[in-house]
């Protein structure tokens, strides 16, 4: 990852997928030098993936709205609205919507959207008559993007086939209730959803509330890269000489070492993924675990901000912006 990049909602590649539903790649390989693809779907109830296994890539899923079964392993997991789920490579796995879904994915490495675009339909394209994903053109992109089909989709309380795997790392899932939260800028939450110790040191991922009027300071990370998608809200968002204003389903890459910050412009749903992971040190050090009382007054300690930026690869260069301003390079 060495380039910059936005898009907003109407700019991510759409495909036609499961059921009808919609999957966007917001990612790819391409853009992410082969480091990993992110990918988010609309799917209705009803859908249902087959039995699969990957050799390749491990996998990420964020629900964002909806319910769903998860069978991972030898688990079978009912998620709900704020679910994640980590599904390392070799782990037998299949999902079932049982309420319409709203689905954030993200793939490491890169090269999953190879079996998206191989057995969907763009829909910049004309759809050729009576087209639907099918087992025969999902067996075909498995096939050639090194999945291994195991078998059909899964009623509501069916098992998955117990095969041998070549698991090279341990599941992690946990329902919205589960995740770690802390009190951050301008009275909002931050929701470590996935940190270092989950993914193998691969990632983090976080959803924060923001308030408009939130911003950050101009800094640099030495460490991670970082993606921010724009769920709801608006915010403007500055990476190196570019200034981007995000609206909800806009994203933003930026590469490591280059400079960054944002201004919130309108109340705000954000997720957040940084790799490698490590940068929940960061948040947990600055913010306010919200399982403690909090202390009258409590806000940020900036000063505290500063020293723990050090301590995890990153540097304050300035205060935060202005809607109209841009960051001053050298």
């Amino acid at each position: 990852m060495t380039h910059p990049y936005a898009a907003q909602a109407d700019d991510h590649q759409k495909l036609e997928w499961l059921g009808g539903g919609v999957m966007e790649v917001l990612l790819d390989g391409e853009r992410t030098g082969g480091q990993l693809a992110v990918f988010r779907s609309q799917a209705p109830a009803g859908a249902a993936s087959p039995a699969h296994v990957h050799s390749r890539e491990d996998e990420i899923f964020v629900l964002l709205s909806g319910s769903a079964v998860f069978w991972i392993g030898d688990r079978r997991f009912e998620a709900g609205e704020g679910s994640v789920a980590f599904l390392p490579r070799g782990v037998p796995h299949a999902y079932r919507i049982t309420e319409d879904a709203d689905l954030f994915a993200v793939s490491t490495p890169a090269g999953l959207e190879n079996f998206f675009r191989g057995a969907g339909h763009d829909l910049s394209l004309p759809r050729p008559e009576g087209f639907t994903v099918t087992p025969a053109t999902m067996a075909a992109a498995a096939a050639a993007n090194g999945q291994t089909i195991l078998g059909p989709p899964l009623a509501v309380d069916g098992v998955l086939p117990r095969i041998g795997t070549g698991a090279t790392g341990v599941p992690y899932v946990a329902g919205a209730g589960e995740h770690e939260t802390v009190e951050w800028i301008g009275g909002g939450l931050m929701r470590i959803l996935l940190a270092a110790e989950h993914t193998g040191a691969q990632l983090a991922m976080f959803r924060s509330s923001a308030p408009a009027g939130a911003a950050s300071p101009v800094y640099t990370h030495a460490r991670e890269h970082e993606i921010i998608l724009m769920l709801s809200g608006s915010g403007v968002y500055w990476v190196g000489e570019h200034r981007f204003e995000l609206t909800a389903g806009g994203l933003v890459l930026v590469p490591r070492g280059v400079p960054m910050a944002h201004r919130i412009t309108a109340d705000a749903e954000i997720l957040a993924l940084t790799t490698p992971g490590g940068l929940e040190a960061f948040f947990r050090t600055v913010g306010r675990d919200v399982r403690e009382p909090r202390p009258d007054g409590w806000e940020i300690d900036y000063e505290l901000m500063g020293r723990a930026s050090e301590a995890t690869g990153q540097t304050v260069l300035g205060p935060p912006l202005e809607v109209g301003d841009m960051i001053r390079l050298p």
